[in-house]
């Protein structure tokens, strides 16, 4: 049986070295998985989206199928990044069912995250109208404010990202794990955020500030790797390109996906902390760090 406890409400620092026990302890399994059931369909993804800018480039080149390119590609990818986030938390629920399990099968992610899909596409659409737009609004509000003082702007925004990167996961956990409806989870989210509140939003700043450097990286390397080929060798074709551009994308995103399941389950861990009591016997072994 493993050792680790998720029923378990955690501190800023436990949240952070939580996080990373979890991956120490299951990242084989975990990314050997996600790379199978998310590689499959990220790269399904992006074929499709080079060969629709390939078509677009070499028949046409009117702004309504550009458009259409781009909505379609929009909803692709909006279906995807539910999808991936869908990973992790069926990660995780499978390996709250049997606390003796050291491996979990891609069949049973995939069955478990087909489940989750629909509540969670009626969330992402529900959330555009009810809390998207009043954050853009906000958004503005805050530029216009700050409009001529750039730091102060860019830290005022930077806070609101983070409370809701925090509120919005939460929020998705809550509706799409525990299946309460949406304005009942709405007002629990918003409850629950209100204990340890600190601990909450500084774990996910510093997750982010992790996943941040990691993601630059990603995109970095790609960007220097691309211009290096377009320097030395140079390429004139303009389905040669198309590929060159769809490798480098391919691996600037994967790297961005990637690591982004640090922040994911460390709100997974503040979501299940907040059950601790509810949960007994083996279950509540899950996560527990034995002290010798």
């Amino acid at each position: 049986m493993n050792d680790f406890v998720f029923y378990k409400k955690r501190n800023f620092g436990m949240l952070i070295s939580d996080t990373f026990v979890f991956f120490r302890k299951y990242a084989k399994d975990f990314f050997s998985n996600y790379l199978l059931i998310n590689g499959a369909l990220f790269i399904l993804i992006g074929v499709i989206a080079a060969f629709m800018f390939i078509f677009y480039g070499v028949y046409s080149s009117n702004w309504p199928l550009l458009l259409l390119i781009l909505a379609v590609l929009g909803v692709l990818s909006a279906f995807l990044v539910l999808f991936i986030i869908c990973f992790p938390i069926a990660y995780t629920q499978l390996l709250e069912k049997n606390a003796d399990r050291s491996s979990i099968k891609a069949k049973e992610l995939f069955v478990v995250i087909r489940k989750m899909l629909p509540r969670a596409i009626l969330f992402g659409i529900i959330s555009f109208f009810i809390i998207l737009i009043p954050y853009f609004i906000l958004i503005l509000v805050l530029v216009r404010i700050f409009g001529h003082q750039i730091i102060l702007m860019q830290i005022a925004s930077y806070f609101v990202g983070i409370l809701m990167i925090l509120f919005m996961q939460q929020f998705m956990l809550v509706y799409v794990k525990d299946g309460l409806d949406y304005f009942p989870a709405l007002g629990k989210v918003i409850q629950e955020l209100k204990e340890r509140f600190w601990d909450k939003l500084g774990a996910t700043f510093v997750m982010n500030l992790i996943i941040t450097a990691f993601s630059a990286a990603g995109i970095v390397v790609p960007l220097v790797l691309y211009f290096t080929i377009m320097l030395l060798i140079g390429i004139d074709s303009l389905i040669g390109l198309s590929l060159l551009i769809f490798t480098l994308v391919l691996i600037g995103a994967t790297v961005v996906f990637i690591v982004s399941n640090f922040q994911i389950f460390l709100q997974i861990l503040i979501h299940l902390g907040e059950k601790e009591g509810e949960h007994t016997d083996d279950i509540d072994l899950i996560g527990k760090h034995v002290e010798e």
